[in-house]
């Protein structure tokens, strides 16, 4: 009898500890993120996962064999003003996209809280909720 509040605590100490053991094993990538997200949410075939979001790259320089049209010009050409954007400057999204399936809307905020939490300093992301069949 006056064992049991001693397993108890040591019941309680393990699981915090299991616990803790794994929130410190996920790092910033990508497949530690999908991970705790599908864990969270007890989905087995992964439905929760990141894409990269494909954005608008302009390069200033290319080789001549790839035959990419320039945008640098001369002013005699006449051609139309190209401005090269830095990163965060302009209509920028974010680093990567999480998709999210349409029955998990309602979590939306722990998501982000979740997501939040785990990845790199300096990362954005956008969520796009997608229709689960």
């Amino acid at each position: 009898i006056f064992l049991l509040p001693l397993i108890f605590i040591y019941t309680l100490f393990k699981s915090y500890r299991k616990q803790a053991i794994d929130k410190l094993n996920i790092n910033g990538q990508v497949i530690y993120i999908e991970k705790v997200l599908n864990d969270r949410f007890f989905l087995k075939n992964r439905e929760i996962y990141i894409t990269d979001i494909a954005g608008k790259e302009s390069y200033l320089y290319h080789r001549r064999e790839e035959q990419i049209p320039s945008y640098l010009h001369k002013r005699s050409e006449g051609a139309e003003i190209k401005y090269i954007q830095q990163r965060g400057e302009g209509n920028y999204s974010g680093n990567y996209m999480v998709n999210i399936p349409s029955f998990l809307s309602a979590y939306e905020g722990e998501i982000k809280n979740l997501i939040d939490y785990y990845k790199p300093a300096g990362r954005t992301y956008v969520l796009k909720i997608y229709e689960y069949e």
